[in-house]
């Protein structure tokens, strides 16, 4: 991916990442917990590109399914 689609692509992410914030008040947003999500996401990003998808950016459920996955490891209090 070249360097301005990979912007493109990361304001995208954080863009998802704030509308699932907004659309999810239980979730606690802290910088540990984002990159968590993100980690979580980038990890799925290297699937989607094995599978042959290049320019996969996450959408809302992507984050909520991160959310769900990474419950345990996410920062509560």
């Amino acid at each position: 991916m070249n360097r301005r689609n990979q912007r493109r692509s990361n304001l995208a992410n954080f863009l998802t990442y704030l509308r699932f914030c907004r659309q999810h008040p239980a979730y606690r947003a802290c910088f540990a917990n984002q990159i968590q999500s993100f980690e979580w996401l980038e990890d799925r990003r290297i699937e989607m590109l094995a599978e042959g998808r290049p320019h996969w950016v996450p959408a809302t459920h992507d984050f909520e399914r991160a959310e769900r996955d990474c419950r345990n490891d996410l920062v509560k209090a």
